[in-house]
Parts: structure tokens; C-alpha cells; sequence
């Protein structure tokens, strides 16, 4: 008997080696510590020391908490909303620059670091490297800019927000002298402002550079920054697409205007108590920055992302519980009029929606995040990865393979 036992034991004891391995394969050794001061704030995106790029995004995407920044959380509640453990292994191939791939192979050649497939309310696949695990928070980047659009929607089904066709000034009467003065919530919603700013990590002179100094150093301030930007005398705002992150920042700035609520809290209040979020989640800034960041600072587990993907994917409710209206989900899903975003894609309020039929629509982040949502098959995918670059055409195209591939499987 007492073999018997020493044998089971040490059986178990070999099934929970193997089951931590799995969770967190491919780890790396610690990197050390980033000293933000030591930070040039032009090359935030580009590096070479910079948590953007790797080695050290591979650590730090699931690691922000440690760099020293100002932490604005988002408490979840008591009470979590169950996902279903994966119950069988999951694999698939794809096919992309006429080669076949396995699911673990993408993992390797994109620098993945977590990866989940949720069917319904059953999670199929779940995935984590480079040391992280169930209970990491990872950078959303701008999956955060979806996330931020729902609360706006949330603000104005609560009439916080008396209409999405209100000046951006009615909230945010600083802006009057800069180029939103001119621009509305809805075309903000759309990316579709015509204000005169660039969104390109690999330009030191873009606004996004600016943004990213705003982020690291405090100064200037988010909303000095909004008010320092100007229209571009030859675009009519509604009537072109131009992706810029500050359009998110007013989005964020009016939500707290209109509910006198700071954001975090609201976010708290309104989505993450709601959806039944396992972990509390967070959002950072510099210590000196007065304003909350609206456009790419969450940091949550994959898990809580997908059970707000979950969310979306059932039409704004979860379990017994509305989050948002399922009349504002259609809508912020459904390409918008009179804007044109790069080929091959349509976007909504602050959602990418592939022009392919399907009739998914996906939140993205530079550097490899992405929730994708596909209602018809109810699919949710959540990926963080760490791109040795921000924004490559090559792993995008590669990425929707993969979600093709695990749609079709699944269907």
C-alpha cells in the first residue's frame, strides 16, 4: 500500500511538473530592470533601451507594474464569471508565403508570449511564454483603444453623454483652440478627426513620439498636448481616416468630464466588476502626468480579456448580465460612413473590421495584440506577442492566417 502511494504521489507530482512547464515554456532569463530616467524619450518606440523592443518586451509586456510608473488599477469584484478549462490538446496548420505552419510554430516565429482560443464560454487553447502565466497582466497597447470605446458607449446609453454627435468642446472646452475644435465625438469615434498628427513609430518627428514623451515624462500633459495640435486646412473632419492614438485621449478625457468619474474607476464601475473579471487590472502613466491614459495603457490577464471579448460577442452581455447595449455594439462593429481605412480592412468606433464577410471585428495593438471577436462562429482569441517591430504589414497578414485557420476548425 505504501508503494502504491509513494507511486501516485510521485505520478502526480510528474503531471503538475509537466502541466507548469506547458504554462510557461519558453521562459526567459530576468531582464534587468529599465530605468525610465535613462529613457530617451524620442526613441520610446524604436529603442535600442526601451521596453518596446526586445529583450526587454519580452518581459516588461507582462511586466509594466515593475518600471515604476504611476499605477491606476481597476479592482475586479468577488465574484468571477467561469470560463470552461480547456479538456483536450488543440492544434492547427496554415498556410502563409507558401509554407505550412503549425499553431507552435507561430508561436516561435512571432515572438508570442500569450495565447487563448475561447469558444462560447470554453476555452480551447490557452498558451503562455517567456514566464509569464495565468495571472500575468499584459499591455494592451491599442486593444486598450476598444476597450475604451465600450466605456464611451456606456457613458452614453447612461445619458452621461447627451449625444455621439456633440462637439468634442462641449466636454473638453480646453480644446477650443486647437483643431478638434471644429470635430465631433463620432468622428473621433471614427478616427476621422483631420487633425494635422502622424502616427508612426519609426518617425522621431510624428505625434506618436510626442505621445510617447507625454507617457514617459509627464510633460507635457495629455491635454496640452491635444491643445497643441492643429486641423489640417485641406480635410474635412468625417471625410477621411486617419489613425492617430490622441483621438482616443479626448475619448477618454470626455467620458471623465461627462461622469465626473476618473477613469480607472469608471472602467472598475461600468466593465470590470460586470463582466466578472478574475484579476484586478491597471493602467499607467508617469508619475507626473495629470492625465489618465485612455489609448493603450491597460494591462489585464488573457483571461479578463476575454471575457470582455466574451461580452462583445454576445451583444454587450455576459452571462445574465448587460454590460452595454447590444444596439451600440452593432453599431461601434459596423464600418463607418465616409471613411476609408488602408486597404483590405474597414474600421468602426475604434474596432478594425476585415472587409472579408465574415463579419468578426478585432481590437489591435502595435507590437502584436490582438482580440479578435467573431460573433457568427462565437470565436474569441486573445494574443500578446512582442514584435521586434511596431507595426509589419508581413505579421499582421501572417496573424489573420492563423485566425482564419482556428475559425475554420473550430467551424
Amino acid at each position: 500500500m505504501k508503494k502504491q502511494l509513494r507511486f501516485i504521489s510521485k505520478l502526480k507530482y510528474l503531471v503538475l511538473t509537466i502541466l507548469a512547464a506547458t504554462q510557461t515554456a519558453h521562459a526567459s532569463p530576468a531582464v534587468p530592470l529599465i530605468d525610465l530616467n535613462k529613457m530617451n524619450s524620442a526613441e520610446v518606440s524604436t529603442g535600442p533601451y526601451s521596453y518596446f523592443v526586445p529583450p526587454y518586451s519580452d518581459y516588461y509586456f507582462h511586466h509594466m507594474d515593475k518600471l515604476g510608473y504611476r499605477v491606476d488599477w481597476v479592482r475586479h469584484a468577488g465574484t468571477v464569471y467561469p470560463l470552461k478549462d480547456a479538456h483536450a490538446p488543440f492544434t492547427v496548420t496554415y498556410s502563409y508565403n507558401n509554407h505550412t505552419y503549425t499553431l507552435d510554430q507561430y508561436f516561435k516565429r512571432n515572438r508570442v508570449l500569450g495565447f487563448l482560443i475561447l469558444k462560447d464560454n470554453q476555452i480551447i487553447s490557452e498558451h503562455y511564454f517567456q514566464g509569464s502565466n495565468q495571472n500575468s497582466r499584459f499591455l494592451s497597447n491599442s486593444v486598450g483603444k476598444s476597450i475604451t470605446s465600450t466605456l464611451f458607449g456606456i457613458a452614453l446609453q447612461d445619458g452621461k453623454i447627451a449625444s455621439i454627435d456633440d462637439p468634442v468642446i462641449k466636454y473638453i472646452p480646453a480644446l477650443k483652440l486647437s483643431g478638434f475644435n471644429r470635430v465631433t465625438l463620432r468622428q473621433t469615434l471614427e478616427m476621422a478627426t483631420g487633425i494635422a498628427a502622424t502616427e508612426n513609430a519609426d518617425d522621431p518627428n510624428s505625434t506618436l513620439q510626442q505621445m510617447d514623451k507625454s507617457v514617459l515624462r509627464g510633460v507635457p500633459s495629455f491635454t496640452e498636448l491635444l491643445t497643441s495640435l492643429k486641423a489640417d486646412p485641406n480635410v474635412t473632419p468625417g471625410t477621411q481616416f486617419n489613425y492617430i492614438s490622441m483621438n482616443t485621449q479626448v475619448l477618454g478625457l470626455a467620458i471623465e468630464a461627462a461622469t465626473k468619474t476618473p477613469l480607472n474607476q469608471y472602467l472598475q464601475e461600468k466593465i470590470w466588476r460586470k463582466i466578472g473579471a478574475q484579476s484586478d487590472a491597471f493602467l499607467y502613466r508617469a508619475k507626473t502626468q495629470p492625465d489618465e491614459c485612455a489609448f493603450g495603457c491597460l494591462n489585464a490577464t488573457l483571461r479578463d480579456y476575454a471575457r470582455f471579448g466574451l461580452m462583445m460577442m454576445n451583444g454587450g452581455t455576459i452571462g445574465e448580465t448587460q454590460v452595454v447595449n447590444s444596439a451600440w455594439v452593432k453599431e461601434a462593429t459596423s464600418p463607418a460612413k465616409y471613411v476609408v481605412p488602408p486597404a483590405g480592412t474597414d474600421y468602426g468606433y475604434q474596432w478594425w473590421i476585415p472587409s472579408d464577410g465574415s463579419k468578426s471585428y478585432q481590437g489591435q495593438g502595435v507590437y502584436g495584440q490582438i482580440l479578435y471577436i467573431n460573433p457568427i462562429k462565437h470565436i474569441v482569441i486573445v494574443e500578446t506577442s512582442a514584435w521586434p517591430k511596431a507595426d509589419p504589414a508581413e505579421r499582421w497578414d501572417e496573424a489573420t492566417k492563423v485566425m482564419d485557420a482556428i475559425v475554420a476548425k473550430l467551424s
